[in-house]
């Protein structure tokens, strides 16, 4: 009798003690699964004159220009929503405009990058 009672109170700890460290690390986990990195950026050189970019865990939730062509801004805005932004980087980094040495998906590159 006295062995059931002592192996009911080991196995009531470690449910206890189980559940609680298993809610631990899923709260922790949550809180890394939720970075947020917001950024106002000014981009050089190029038609648009503010870049609002918005990510999640390295992967871009939004993007809004502010001015510059709006079918390209647009265009180039809903295509790199949900993108890594490493994939992102790579896709834009370089992108030049005529003869400018730079572009507003350019400027968008460079912006990500200063997230990083």
């Amino acid at each position: 009798m006295k062995k059931l009672i002592v192996l009911s109170l080991i196995v009531s700890a470690l449910c206890v003690f189980g559940c609680n460290s298993k809610k631990e690390i899923h709260n922790e986990l949550n809180q890394k699964e939720m970075i947020t990195k917001d950024i106002i950026f000014i981009p050089e050189g190029v038609c648009s004159q503010q870049i609002d970019i918005s990510v999640v865990n390295d992967t871009i939730r939004s993007v809004v220009f502010t001015k510059g062509c709006p079918g390209n801004t647009l265009a180039v805005s809903h295509l790199i929503e949900g993108m890594h932004i490493d994939d992102a980087i790579a896709k834009l980094d370089g992108i030049m405009c005529r003869e400018k040495p730079t572009s507003c998906p350019d400027q968008l590159a460079r912006a990500l990058k200063s997230m990083k």
